[in-house]
């Protein structure tokens, strides 16, 4: 029986198609009904081949011990540039891969319904599965950013002509082929002149280097002394003059940013003040201002706050986003880089706020703002800022969800697009702002400001969900004025100089270097074209500063519950071998340009890529052709904590036992101090199933106690805790004791 064959991206949005368009019946890989078969992909089904299945070396053969010329036959085959790229099915998704292949080859197959993502990348993975599984029927392009009733309805009745999108899939395909010759070509010719391990990326290296420029600009600052001053008038009123921008001051007294750095010309200053005591209002004004509330989430800000707030990596928060979606379902698409959302998702706004309310945590405030009346403008809808997915909102399936099967990380994710929700639909925060300018005789004009709140709007909704208040003030003394008027004398009560010095920038945080990310075009020439976009996607920025780590090229240092990213020495090593071009987004920025071209029109694909060989042979020809002294590749010792016993660090490693096998440790640095740990330690994977892992380490060290989820043979689940203490040799030990019970018998 002849069907129409409907491809989504993901299992869930094949769910929400069929189940609108009458596909009712479950089959293995895919939906049937009504003249349709609706089936998915899982991301990725189909990539480029790797190096060797063009003919080029391995990185086996490269790095075999035995023949130590074949680094040499690697480096004259650089770079790699294919005669034609091949497609390959992914090996974890090959099932599904055959699935979509035969329901696509099938002769009762009419015609294809492309419902894939809407953006750039959405379009090119499912060209990637229609080519690879050699099918050349007719395709339509299915077109929603939401996957409501209605949407879906509006998408089905509205298909587009493929075509339409061809030249976006084209432009799409030279970044991805392009991007596969730099990671391939110039992460082998760094390698092989340096004989280490060197990965370069396009979006890596230009994310690396932000890290290892901010650590550099610390370690290369110098402290300047400068100096402000305070005004205590007779009447209550404190004013401050902090930088030279009447430029009463001469020029070599101050610095580029009006500071003034001569404290001989503060202290006159201060002396002629006193000296007056008296101060005249020059200027009051008062005005009615308005902080509008933040918008909705969308993934890059949800893991800014998750890592501000709690401390999280973005991949924690990422994976956490991503399982409240998939295994939860009381959220929408995570990977999403869209605060808005379209205009059909408005009339459900209500009765998810009203869902929300179900939850204890939530109801009060929900309900408050129902009262009020949900404010949703163009800060919030707007269906022209929407592309691939909107932005991340609960779903229904959060009425009287039972939060306390989240774990701890899952629980503060869901909180935090809940409270954001509920400040999104909130109103205004207005209030009154006056700013107050006293001129004194010397010519000096001090200013404070002041603001009254009239309407708290959005931020009582914050407060009252978070418990804090985020200052978006820019008056940054705040204070009641007394009563003043306009041409008012004020007598002198105290003149204070303050004296001050310049710091430096803090170390990057996930947070501030997500942003980095995002806003990656604004230090560059031609970084227009990347504002909205930056590096990286939404959905790659966590894990590429995730592999950062992963690699050694970086490392967590904490302070408190900061965790600052520090570069290592390999990852300062890899900033000064490869060259400027390949660690500045201006290449990102560039190809964007280019890629916007193919899309209209102005160029070829075929100009790109001749283009860009040009560049890479020069590239490669740069690398091989250096020769920088000072740089080391070695791997750093991953410092866990301090030792417990003896107060060194205590460093992660690996050893081979008895038997051979490699296994991975912690052990002291100390040499004569007998402490060490086995990841794989037989209590604790008896008790868990799992290895310690580096937060259990970390822990141990810190607070000699964990207590984790355990389960015993007969799969009963329990709490128990864990500590490290002294054998009889003198060797560290592992520890058991049951924390909780259930009401079947204790395990054993």
């Amino acid at each position: 029986m002849s069907y129409i064959l409907c491809i989504a991206e993901k299992p869930s949005v094949a769910k929400d198609i069929a189940r609108v368009i009458g596909a009712t019946e479950k089959k293995k890989g895919f939906y049937e009904g009504n003249g349709y078969k609706v089936t998915w992909a899982l991301g990725h089904l189909v990539g480029l081949a790797e190096p060797e299945i063009y003919g080029f070396m391995s990185l086996t053969e490269i790095w075999d011990k035995k023949n130590p010329q074949n680094k040499e036959k690697a480096l004259i085959e650089l770079p790699l540039i294919p005669d034609s790229f091949k497609l390959i099915v992914l090996e974890n998704t090959k099932d599904q891969f055959n699935v979509v292949k035969n329901l696509m080859n099938d002769k009762d197959c009419l015609s294809l319904i492309d419902c894939g993502d809407c953006g750039a990348e959405g379009h090119i993975l499912q060209w990637f599965i229609r080519v690879k599984a050699g099918c050349t029927k007719p395709v339509k392009r299915f077109m929603a950013t939401s996957m409501t009733d209605e949407a879906i309805n509006q998408a089905m009745n509205n298909l587009q002509d493929i075509n339409k999108y061809l030249p976006i899939i084209k432009g799409e395909y030279c970044k991805k082929k392009a991007d596969w010759i730099i990671g391939m070509s110039m992460s082998r010719a760094a390698s092989i002149t340096y004989n280490a391990r060197i990965d370069v990326g396009r979006v890596q290296s230009p994310t690396l280097y932000f890290i290892v420029k901010r650590f550099l600009d610390i370690n290369n600052f110098k402290s300047i002394d400068y100096f402000t001053i305070k005004a205590n008038l007779k009447n209550d009123l404190s004013v401050f003059w902090k930088k030279d921008f009447f430029n009463y001051f001469l020029p070599e007294k101050k610095d580029s940013d009006n500071r003034l750095l001569d404290k001989g010309s503060a202290e006159k200053a201060v002396k002629d003040i006193v000296r007056s005591g008296k101060g005249l209002i020059t200027l009051l004004e008062t005005t009615n201002k308005y902080t509008d509330r933040p918008q909705l989430y969308d993934i890059t800000e949800l893991e800014r706050d998750g890592n501000r707030r709690y401390g999280y990596t973005a991949e924690q928060v990422l994976t956490a986003a991503q399982k409240l979606y998939e295994t939860y379902k009381i959220t929408t698409y995570p990977r999403t880089d869209s605060r808005y959302i379209t205009h059909d998702l408005v009339p459900y706004m209500d009765l998810r706020v009203q869902d929300i309310s179900s939850i204890s945590k939530y109801h009060d405030i929900s309900k408050s703002v129902l009262d009020t009346g949900l404010n949703i403008d163009k800060r919030i809808m707007d269906d022209t800022k929407v592309t691939d997915h909107h932005a991340i909102i609960v779903t229904d399936k959060i009425k009287g969800f039972n939060i306390s099967q989240l774990s701890q990380l899952e629980n503060d994710v869901l909180d935090l697009i809940i409270t954001r929700m509920l400040v999104s639909f909130s109103g205004k925060y207005i209030y009154k702002e006056t700013v107050v300018n006293v001129t004194f005789e010397n010519g000096m004009v001090f200013n404070a400001c002041g603001k009254i709140p009239i309407y708290l709007g959005w931020k009582s909704v914050y407060h009252k969900l978070s418990e804090s208040m985020q200052s978006e003030d820019e008056c940054e003394e705040q204070q009641l004025f007394p009563e003043l008027t306009l041409g008012q004398s004020i007598d002198v009560a105290s003149v204070i100089l303050e004296e001050k010095k310049t710091a430096p920038p803090k170390l990057h945080t996930e947070a501030t270097l997500l942003t980095s990310m995002e806003n990656a075009g604004r230090s560059i020439s031609g970084g227009e074209i990347l504002k909205g976009k930056g590096i990286g996607t939404q959905a790659t920025r966590a894990h590429i500063i995730k592999q950062l780590i992963d690699k050694g090229y970086v490392t967590n240092h904490k302070v408190g519950k900061t965790n600052y990213l520090v570069p290592t020495k390999q990852g300062l090593s890899v900033i000064k071998v490869i060259p400027s071009d390949l660690y500045s987004p201006k290449l990102t920025a560039d190809w964007e340009q280019q890629i916007a071209e193919i899309v209209s029109g102005k160029k070829t694909d075929i100009e790109f890529m001749v283009n860009f060989r040009d560049f890479i042979v020069k590239k490669v020809e740069e690398i091989k052709g250096r020769d920088i002294k000072d740089v080391d590749f070695r791997i750093e010792n991953q410092i866990m904590g301090k030792c417990p016993w003896c107060g060194k660090p205590v460093y992660n490693g690996k050893f081979k036992d008895k038997e051979g096998k490699k296994v991975e440790n912690v052990y002291c640095s100390n040499g004569d101090c007998k402490f060490s740990l086995r990841k794989d330690n037989i209590i604790f994977v008896s008790r868990t199933g799992k290895y310690l892992n580096d937060s259990h380490i970390k822990k141990l060290l810190v607070d000699n106690f964990i207590e984790v989820n355990c389960v015993s043979k007969n799969k009963v689940k329990y709490k128990g805790s864990f500590h490290i203490d002294k054998n009889d040799n003198g060797y560290a030990e592992l520890y058991f004791k049951i924390s909780s019970k259930r009401n079947k018998k204790d395990p054993k």
